[in-house]
């Protein structure tokens, strides 16, 4: 049967498009990328990770308050317990995320460690700058292990160095407990310009295996008669778009004898104005 070919596209209009011209494209059609986790495998380790802004609607051009959050679960992927241990967090956010902290009070880790949650507010209520929580399995010798469950606070630290820090006080009731996780927060080139970091305490490493980990940073205050904003984002879609897709965060989990486990999320925001 005689059949009429179709025209051959030229080399030129066979060219991939770039990620950005995809992304919008996308949108045009009514797709999104949707908010669910990452699940992430490397050696032994299992990590699923999930996190995202809020509000979706943020300004085409400018910036606007915004809440981060950012939620991680790890497991061993023979369900060994203890699990592999973590001891790095690395959690990098897009460029067009901003941080500002001009005027915001500080706190400082003598002064909510130890102590109660109750009594870190009263103390360092005006540093809050996000709540989270988190999960251990704790290891002690003699001892059957345990879950260790504790809400987080986040508080505005003084900066060391010249750079940001955010200290993570850990409270729980079973057993009564607390320490503080020191969070770094670097600048970087690139698709993901902030970056936040912490280190396990050495004190930790011979009993706390982290399962879970859950952080959401939020924070409005005023400084010079104007009303400021911890963080702030914008939707960056190009003109004629109704908003973009874009990776939103880059997390990085190293554990103590196995190899790190890497994961990438990817959201959309609707472009406002």
């Amino acid at each position: 049967m005689d059949t009429e070919r179709k025209p051959r596209c030229p080399r030129r209009a066979r060219r991939r498009l770039p990620s950005a011209a995809i992304a919008a494209v996308a949108l045009l059609g009514g797709l999104s990328a949707t908010s669910l986790a990452e699940v992430s495998q490397s050696g032994g380790v299992i990590v699923n990770f999930d996190g995202g802004i809020s509000p979706h609607s943020l300004p085409r051009t400018g910036t606007a308050p915004v809440a981060v959050g950012v939620d991680a679960a790890l497991r061993a992927l023979d369900g060994s317990d203890p699990p592999p241990q973590l001891r790095r967090i690395t959690i990098a956010i897009n460029r067009n995320g901003r941080i500002f902290d001009r005027g915001l009070p500080t706190c400082r880790v003598r002064k909510i460690q130890p102590s109660t949650i109750r009594a870190a507010r009263r103390i360092c209520g005006a540093a809050i700058v996000g709540r989270g929580s988190v999960r251990v399995r704790v290891h002690l010798r003699n001892q059957p292990p345990f879950t260790f469950r504790g809400p987080l606070l986040f508080f505005n630290a003084k900066r060391s160095a010249g750079k940001r820090r955010i200290l993570a006080q850990v409270y729980g009731r079973r057993p009564p407990s607390a320490f503080v996780l020191v969070f770094r927060i670097l600048k970087r080139k690139g698709e993901f310009g902030t970056v936040i970091r912490t280190t396990l305490p050495k004190p930790a490493r011979s009993w706390a295996y982290v399962t879970h980990f859950e952080m959401k940073l939020r924070r409005t205050y005023t400084w010079r008669g104007k009303r400021r904003s911890f963080l702030s984002a914008g939707c960056a879609a190009p003109a004629g778009f109704p908003g973009a897709i874009y990776p939103f965060a880059r997390a990085r989990f190293d554990f103590a004898a196995t190899p790190p486990v890497t994961s990438t999320l990817v959201r959309s925001c609707r472009a406002r104005g």
